[in-house]
């Protein structure tokens, strides 16, 4: 089964223009649990494939994870568990974009789901028993939000109302799912849920067009990506995680800056994103949550006309175990 024509075009073409919910990528919203600073992962195509890298946080020792057959959906999300173990991704290997957990060392490649449909945004529970995603309900064409077993069994939806709903995260208390939305028509806002789909109150406001938000280690905080409302590029926030305190770290005239992630000790965030004046080039990048010290920790990760769209890499920071 090929992916659906929706998917294609908003999964990818999006990322250039906020005018799709799902441009709010990579990321995606993604919770960064309490530990020591482990080795960050991330998509890549170095050599006519996408595939699945780790490195460490300084550039050094780059190692490619996976094998996969060749693909045009590279958005795989990856997502560390929580003790730094294993990671979590989507690929559409079997023709439908599927659920996969991979070992950190590239081992034990598993397949969660294989319901034929569209599965993407994994994202683990603290506790790492769980997984929330969001899932195409092909019958209405939208998406709508799960949770299931690290197993991929008891799968259960959390949102079904006529929107499409993205980039779920549990937050660090395990209390709540934070998770992108266009309810109401909205390009996007963030929102919040219990994590039985209960009591959803939206957190960010409508001319933000919010999303991609990740927790920071110690709950307190949360990055996002955002375009303001306007044609400019995408910058790198941070707020509150009750929506206030808003700050931009980066600014348009230095950077494109996508899929913002906390270190695991929360001194550090990593993006990717590149140059406005370099196009197509895809790097993965460093910062201080006070937006300064930004470090280029790996530049040519994408072949040129790969990744037309800029956010390929969808990094993440995980645990050492």
């Amino acid at each position: 089964m090929n992916l659906s024509l929706t998917v294609k075009r908003n999964l990818l073409a999006a990322a250039t223009t906020i005018a799709a919910l799902v441009v709010l990528f990579a990321a995606p919203a993604w919770a960064t649990y309490p530990g020591q600073n482990g080795r960050i992962a991330f998509v890549a195509n170095l050599s006519g494939t996408f595939q699945l890298y780790t490195i460490n946080p300084d550039g050094s020792d780059m190692l490619q994870l996976t094998n996969l057959p060749p693909t045009d959906f590279p958005l795989w999300l990856p997502d560390y568990s929580p003790d730094g173990r294993r990671i979590v991704f989507c690929h559409d290997m079997t023709g439908a974009v599927e659920l996969y957990v991979i070992n950190a060392d590239g081992t034990g490649l598993t397949q969660l789901t294989n319901d034929g449909g569209e599965n993407i945004f994994p994202r683990w529970s603290p506790d790492g028993t769980h997984i929330v995603f969001s899932q195409l309900f092909s019958a209405f064409g939208y998406h709508h939000l799960a949770t299931m077993k690290a197993d991929g069994s008891d799968r259960r939806q959390l949102t079904n109302w006529l929107w499409d709903d993205y980039q779920p995260e549990y937050t660090v208390d395990s209390n709540h799912i934070i998770f992108a939305s266009n309810f109401g028509g909205l390009v996007s806002a963030l929102w919040i849920m219990d994590t039985n789909g209960a009591h959803k109150r939206r957190l960010t406001a409508a001319p933000l067009e919010a999303g991609g938000a990740d927790m920071s280690p110690d709950g307190k905080h949360m990055v996002f990506y955002s375009q303001q409302n306007t044609a400019r590029p995408m910058s790198v926030w941070i707020a509150n995680t009750d929506g206030t305190n808003l700050r931009r770290l980066t600014r348009p005239k230095d950077l494109v800056a996508l899929d913002p992630v906390f270190s695991p000790d929360g001194t550090k965030i990593v993006f990717h994103g590149g140059s406005i004046s370099t196009s197509n080039a895809v790097d993965l990048f460093t910062m201080n949550p006070d937006g300064s010290g930004v470090q280029r920790v790996a530049t040519g990760l994408t072949l040129p006309g790969t990744c037309d769209h800029g956010n390929c890499l969808t990094p993440d920071w995980g645990a050492k175990p």
